[in-house]
Protein backbone atom coordinates (compact mmCIF):
# COMPACT_ATOMS: atom_id res chain seq x y z
CA UNK A 1 0.00 0.00 0.00
CA UNK A 2 2.99 2.36 0.52
CA UNK A 3 3.46 2.45 -3.26
CA UNK A 4 0.05 4.06 -3.74
CA UNK A 5 1.71 7.47 -3.43
CA UNK A 6 3.09 7.01 -6.96
CA UNK A 7 -0.45 7.18 -8.36
CA UNK A 8 -2.14 10.47 -9.12
CA UNK A 9 -5.65 11.68 -8.42
CA UNK A 10 -6.77 10.70 -11.92
CA UNK A 11 -5.98 7.03 -11.21
CA UNK A 12 -8.07 7.19 -8.05
CA UNK A 13 -10.95 8.84 -9.92
CA UNK A 14 -10.84 6.05 -12.49
CA UNK A 15 -10.99 3.44 -9.73
CA UNK A 16 -13.94 5.09 -7.97
CA UNK A 17 -15.97 5.53 -11.15
CA UNK A 18 -15.30 2.00 -12.34
CA UNK A 19 -16.17 0.58 -8.92
CA UNK A 20 -19.54 2.34 -9.07
CA UNK A 21 -20.40 1.69 -12.72
CA UNK A 22 -18.44 -1.49 -13.61
CA UNK A 23 -18.30 -0.05 -17.13
CA UNK A 24 -15.01 1.22 -18.61
CA UNK A 25 -16.77 3.04 -21.45
CA UNK A 26 -18.92 4.97 -18.98
CA UNK A 27 -15.77 5.93 -17.03
CA UNK A 28 -13.98 7.21 -20.14
CA UNK A 29 -17.05 9.26 -21.10
CA UNK A 30 -17.39 10.71 -17.60
CA UNK A 31 -13.74 11.79 -17.55
CA UNK A 32 -13.56 12.74 -21.23
CA UNK A 33 -10.62 10.48 -21.98
CA UNK A 34 -10.11 7.44 -24.27
CA UNK A 35 -10.65 3.98 -22.81
CA UNK A 36 -6.96 3.24 -23.34
CA UNK A 37 -6.12 5.85 -20.70
CA UNK A 38 -8.59 4.25 -18.30
CA UNK A 39 -6.88 0.90 -18.88
CA UNK A 40 -3.45 2.41 -18.18
CA UNK A 41 -4.68 3.90 -14.91
CA UNK A 42 -6.06 0.57 -13.77
CA UNK A 43 -2.78 -1.11 -14.70
CA UNK A 44 -0.87 1.51 -12.70
CA UNK A 45 -3.03 0.91 -9.63
CA UNK A 46 -2.72 -2.85 -9.99
CA UNK A 47 1.07 -2.50 -10.16
CA UNK A 48 1.19 -0.22 -7.11
CA UNK A 49 -0.99 -2.49 -4.99
CA UNK A 50 0.43 -5.71 -6.42
CA UNK A 51 -3.12 -7.06 -6.58
CA UNK A 52 -6.09 -7.11 -8.91
CA UNK A 53 -8.95 -4.71 -8.21
CA UNK A 54 -11.38 -5.95 -10.84
CA UNK A 55 -12.00 -9.18 -12.71
CA UNK A 56 -13.00 -8.73 -16.33
CA UNK A 57 -16.21 -10.55 -17.25
CA UNK A 58 -18.08 -10.92 -20.53
CA UNK A 59 -20.62 -8.29 -19.52
CA UNK A 60 -18.25 -5.92 -17.70
CA UNK A 61 -16.24 -6.13 -14.49
CA UNK A 62 -16.54 -7.78 -11.09
CA UNK A 63 -15.15 -6.12 -7.95
CA UNK A 64 -12.45 -7.90 -5.95
CA UNK A 65 -12.41 -8.03 -2.15
CA UNK A 66 -9.53 -5.53 -2.15
CA UNK A 67 -11.62 -3.14 -4.23
CA UNK A 68 -14.44 -3.40 -1.67
CA UNK A 69 -11.99 -2.72 1.15
CA UNK A 70 -10.32 0.39 -0.29
CA UNK A 71 -13.31 1.95 -2.05
CA UNK A 72 -14.60 4.06 0.91
CA UNK A 73 -11.18 5.69 1.39
CA UNK A 74 -10.66 6.22 -2.34
CA UNK A 75 -14.12 7.77 -2.57
CA UNK A 76 -13.25 10.04 0.33
CA UNK A 77 -10.06 11.21 -1.42
CA UNK A 78 -12.04 12.14 -4.55
CA UNK A 79 -14.67 13.99 -2.50
CA UNK A 80 -12.00 15.95 -0.60
CA UNK A 81 -10.30 16.85 -3.87
CA UNK A 82 -13.57 18.17 -5.28
CA UNK A 83 -14.16 20.24 -2.16
CA UNK A 84 -10.69 21.74 -2.43
CA UNK A 85 -11.38 22.74 -6.04
CA UNK A 86 -14.55 24.52 -5.01
CA UNK A 87 -13.15 26.20 -1.94
CA UNK A 88 -12.79 29.94 -1.82
CA UNK A 89 -10.11 30.09 0.85
CA UNK A 90 -10.75 33.74 1.56
CA UNK A 91 -14.52 33.91 1.80
CA UNK A 92 -15.90 30.39 1.87
CA UNK A 93 -19.15 30.32 3.79
CA UNK A 94 -19.94 27.57 6.24
CA UNK A 95 -21.72 24.62 4.66
CA UNK A 96 -24.19 22.24 6.13
CA UNK A 97 -23.09 18.64 6.26
CA UNK A 98 -25.54 16.43 4.35
CA UNK A 99 -26.45 13.17 6.03
CA UNK A 100 -28.44 10.57 4.07
CA UNK A 101 -30.57 8.23 6.21
CA UNK A 102 -32.47 5.28 4.74
CA UNK A 103 -35.49 4.30 6.81
CA UNK A 104 -38.82 2.52 6.23
CA UNK A 105 -41.41 5.15 5.30
CA UNK A 106 -43.82 4.18 8.07
CA UNK A 107 -41.05 4.62 10.66
CA UNK A 108 -39.67 7.97 9.54
CA UNK A 109 -42.68 10.32 9.83
CA UNK A 110 -41.24 12.37 12.70
CA UNK A 111 -37.63 11.21 12.57
CA UNK A 112 -36.50 14.30 10.66
CA UNK A 113 -37.97 16.61 13.31
CA UNK A 114 -36.33 14.63 16.12
CA UNK A 115 -32.92 14.82 14.43
CA UNK A 116 -33.24 18.54 13.70
CA UNK A 117 -34.09 19.27 17.33
CA UNK A 118 -31.13 17.22 18.56
CA UNK A 119 -28.76 18.91 16.09
CA UNK A 120 -29.95 22.30 17.33
CA UNK A 121 -29.35 21.26 20.94
CA UNK A 122 -25.85 20.09 19.95
CA UNK A 123 -25.27 23.36 18.05
CA UNK A 124 -24.39 21.42 14.92
CA UNK A 125 -25.63 22.16 11.42
CA UNK A 126 -26.78 19.20 9.32
CA UNK A 127 -28.81 18.83 6.15
CA UNK A 128 -30.73 15.61 6.82
CA UNK A 129 -31.89 13.67 3.77
CA UNK A 130 -34.39 10.87 4.45
CA UNK A 131 -34.91 8.17 1.84
CA UNK A 132 -36.78 4.86 1.82
CA UNK A 133 -34.95 1.57 2.29
CA UNK A 134 -34.58 -0.69 -0.72
CA UNK A 135 -33.02 -4.02 -1.63
CA UNK A 136 -29.74 -2.28 -2.56
CA UNK A 137 -29.41 -0.24 0.65
CA UNK A 138 -26.27 -2.16 1.67
CA UNK A 139 -24.59 -1.38 -1.67
CA UNK A 140 -25.52 2.28 -1.23
CA UNK A 141 -23.90 2.23 2.22
CA UNK A 142 -20.70 0.77 0.77
CA UNK A 143 -20.67 3.37 -1.98
CA UNK A 144 -21.34 6.12 0.61
CA UNK A 145 -24.54 7.24 -1.09
CA UNK A 146 -26.29 6.41 2.20
CA UNK A 147 -24.68 7.14 5.57
CA UNK A 148 -26.88 5.17 7.94
CA UNK A 149 -29.94 2.91 7.57
CA UNK A 150 -32.74 1.38 9.59
CA UNK A 151 -33.29 -2.11 8.19
CA UNK A 152 -35.56 -5.05 8.94
CA UNK A 153 -32.77 -7.60 8.43
CA UNK A 154 -29.23 -7.74 9.83
CA UNK A 155 -26.26 -7.23 7.50
CA UNK A 156 -23.01 -8.12 9.22
CA UNK A 157 -19.94 -8.26 7.00
CA UNK A 158 -16.36 -7.05 7.21
CA UNK A 159 -17.54 -3.58 6.14
CA UNK A 160 -21.13 -3.40 7.41
CA UNK A 161 -22.53 -3.82 10.92
CA UNK A 162 -26.14 -4.16 12.07
CA UNK A 163 -27.15 -3.54 15.68
CA UNK A 164 -30.59 -4.62 16.92
CA UNK A 165 -32.70 -1.60 17.92
CA UNK A 166 -35.92 -3.33 18.95
CA UNK A 167 -38.33 -6.10 18.02
CA UNK A 168 -42.07 -6.57 18.16
CA UNK A 169 -44.78 -9.17 17.57
CA UNK A 170 -47.69 -6.81 18.26
CA UNK A 171 -50.20 -5.57 15.70
CA UNK A 172 -52.94 -2.96 15.39
CA UNK A 173 -55.94 -3.48 13.10
CA UNK A 174 -56.67 -0.51 10.80
CA UNK A 175 -59.98 0.06 8.95
CA UNK A 176 -62.45 2.85 8.20
CA UNK A 177 -64.23 4.25 11.26
CA UNK A 178 -67.63 2.76 10.39
CA UNK A 179 -66.26 -0.65 9.46
CA UNK A 180 -68.54 -3.54 10.48
CA UNK A 181 -65.79 -4.98 12.68
CA UNK A 182 -65.95 -1.82 14.81
CA UNK A 183 -69.71 -1.35 14.93
CA UNK A 184 -70.75 -4.84 16.10
CA UNK A 185 -69.98 -7.00 19.08
CA UNK A 186 -68.00 -9.59 17.15
CA UNK A 187 -64.58 -10.45 18.53
CA UNK A 188 -61.69 -9.50 16.27
CA UNK A 189 -59.96 -12.78 15.52
CA UNK A 190 -58.55 -14.50 12.45
CA UNK A 191 -62.00 -15.63 11.27
CA UNK A 192 -63.40 -12.10 11.54
CA UNK A 193 -60.49 -10.59 9.62
CA UNK A 194 -60.68 -13.22 6.89
CA UNK A 195 -64.27 -12.16 6.15
CA UNK A 196 -62.97 -8.88 4.69
CA UNK A 197 -60.46 -7.84 2.02
CA UNK A 198 -56.95 -7.56 3.41
CA UNK A 199 -54.25 -5.04 2.44
CA UNK A 200 -50.68 -6.12 3.12
CA UNK A 201 -48.64 -3.12 4.26
CA UNK A 202 -44.88 -3.50 4.39
CA UNK A 203 -41.90 -1.17 4.40
CA UNK A 204 -39.40 -4.03 4.57
CA UNK A 205 -36.41 -3.45 2.28
CA UNK A 206 -36.80 -7.01 0.96
CA UNK A 207 -39.55 -7.08 -1.65
CA UNK A 208 -40.17 -10.82 -1.19
CA UNK A 209 -40.86 -10.55 2.55
CA UNK A 210 -43.79 -12.76 3.58
CA UNK A 211 -46.81 -11.09 5.14
CA UNK A 212 -47.21 -12.45 8.71
CA UNK A 213 -51.02 -12.62 8.57
CA UNK A 214 -50.88 -14.46 5.23
CA UNK A 215 -48.51 -17.00 6.80
CA UNK A 216 -50.77 -17.42 9.82
CA UNK A 217 -53.88 -17.87 7.65
CA UNK A 218 -52.05 -20.50 5.62
CA UNK A 219 -50.94 -22.38 8.73
CA UNK A 220 -54.45 -22.38 10.18
CA UNK A 221 -56.04 -23.31 6.84
CA UNK A 222 -57.98 -20.07 6.46
CA UNK A 223 -58.54 -18.27 3.18
CA UNK A 224 -57.24 -14.70 3.37
CA UNK A 225 -58.51 -12.36 0.64
CA UNK A 226 -55.36 -10.29 0.07
CA UNK A 227 -56.32 -7.61 -2.46
CA UNK A 228 -53.34 -5.23 -2.37
CA UNK A 229 -49.73 -4.86 -1.28
CA UNK A 230 -48.70 -1.27 -0.51
CA UNK A 231 -45.70 0.43 1.08
CA UNK A 232 -46.89 4.06 1.26
CA UNK A 233 -49.23 5.36 3.95
CA UNK A 234 -51.14 7.65 1.57
CA UNK A 235 -52.07 4.68 -0.64
CA UNK A 236 -53.13 2.67 2.40
CA UNK A 237 -55.26 5.52 3.76
CA UNK A 238 -57.18 5.97 0.50
CA UNK A 239 -57.92 2.25 0.16
CA UNK A 240 -59.03 1.86 3.77
CA UNK A 241 -61.34 4.88 3.58
CA UNK A 242 -63.04 3.79 0.37
CA UNK A 243 -63.47 0.05 1.00
CA UNK A 244 -64.13 -2.50 3.72
CA UNK A 245 -60.53 -3.63 3.58
CA UNK A 246 -58.42 -3.99 6.73
CA UNK A 247 -54.68 -3.81 7.40
CA UNK A 248 -52.22 -4.46 10.21
CA UNK A 249 -49.57 -1.99 11.43
CA UNK A 250 -47.24 -1.75 14.42
CA UNK A 251 -45.67 1.71 14.10
CA UNK A 252 -47.30 4.27 16.40
CA UNK A 253 -46.54 7.38 14.31
CA UNK A 254 -47.98 5.75 11.18
CA UNK A 255 -51.11 4.71 13.07
CA UNK A 256 -51.58 8.20 14.50
CA UNK A 257 -51.06 9.73 11.05
CA UNK A 258 -53.77 7.55 9.47
CA UNK A 259 -56.26 8.20 12.27
CA UNK A 260 -55.72 11.97 12.23
CA UNK A 261 -55.63 12.48 8.48
CA UNK A 262 -58.21 9.93 7.40
CA UNK A 263 -61.57 8.56 8.48
CA UNK A 264 -59.79 5.57 9.99
CA UNK A 265 -59.85 3.80 13.33
CA UNK A 266 -57.23 1.64 15.02
CA UNK A 267 -57.85 -1.26 17.40
CA UNK A 268 -54.97 -3.14 19.00
CA UNK A 269 -55.07 -6.92 18.71
CA UNK A 270 -54.63 -8.72 22.00
CA UNK A 271 -51.20 -10.08 22.80
CA UNK A 272 -52.13 -13.73 22.33
CA UNK A 273 -53.56 -13.14 18.84
CA UNK A 274 -50.57 -11.00 17.85
CA UNK A 275 -48.17 -13.70 19.07
CA UNK A 276 -50.06 -16.35 17.10
CA UNK A 277 -49.70 -14.26 13.93
CA UNK A 278 -45.94 -14.07 14.48
CA UNK A 279 -45.45 -17.78 15.17
CA UNK A 280 -44.45 -18.65 11.59
CA UNK A 281 -42.89 -15.42 10.31
CA UNK A 282 -41.25 -14.48 13.60
CA UNK A 283 -41.06 -11.13 15.35
CA UNK A 284 -40.48 -7.90 13.46
CA UNK A 285 -36.87 -6.81 13.95
CA UNK A 286 -35.34 -3.39 13.37
CA UNK A 287 -31.60 -2.83 13.02
CA UNK A 288 -29.30 0.16 12.85
CA UNK A 289 -27.11 -0.66 9.85
CA UNK A 290 -23.98 1.34 9.02
CA UNK A 291 -20.35 1.11 7.97
CA UNK A 292 -18.03 -0.30 10.60
CA UNK A 293 -15.51 2.43 9.80
CA UNK A 294 -15.42 5.70 7.83
CA UNK A 295 -18.44 7.20 9.60
CA UNK A 296 -18.65 10.93 8.98
CA UNK A 297 -21.26 11.77 11.61
CA UNK A 298 -21.23 12.08 15.41
CA UNK A 299 -22.36 9.29 17.75
CA UNK A 300 -25.45 11.20 18.84
CA UNK A 301 -27.00 10.74 15.37
CA UNK A 302 -27.02 6.95 15.77
CA UNK A 303 -28.28 7.22 19.33
CA UNK A 304 -31.11 9.59 18.39
CA UNK A 305 -32.26 7.31 15.56
CA UNK A 306 -32.31 4.31 17.88
CA UNK A 307 -34.21 6.26 20.53
CA UNK A 308 -36.83 7.36 18.00
CA UNK A 309 -37.33 3.86 16.54
CA UNK A 310 -37.64 2.30 20.01
CA UNK A 311 -40.37 4.80 20.90
CA UNK A 312 -42.19 4.32 17.58
CA UNK A 313 -42.40 0.53 17.37
CA UNK A 314 -45.26 -0.97 19.39
CA UNK A 315 -43.63 -3.67 21.49
CA UNK A 316 -46.79 -4.80 23.29
CA UNK A 317 -50.40 -4.56 22.19
CA UNK A 318 -52.73 -2.07 23.77
CA UNK A 319 -50.99 1.07 22.52
CA UNK A 320 -53.63 2.31 20.05
CA UNK A 321 -57.30 3.10 20.20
Amino acid sequence: MNKLSTNNLFDIQVFVLLYESLNATAVSQALGVPTSKVSRSLKSLRHSLNASLFVRKQQGFERSQLADDIYPKMKRIVELAKRCEQADLGYQSARKRELVIACPSSLSLNLLHALQQKACAQQQDFLFHLTACSSNTVDLLKQQHVDIAVTCCPYNTEQISSELITKSDSYVLMARTEHPLFTGNRAIDIDAICDYPYISFSSNELHDAIDPLASYALDTQRKLDMVLKVCFLADLMLELEQTNAVALLNHSDAIEFLCRRGDIKAVALDNDFSSQISQRSGQNHYYLTQMRNDRNYPQWVSEEIQKYIQANVIVKSGGAS
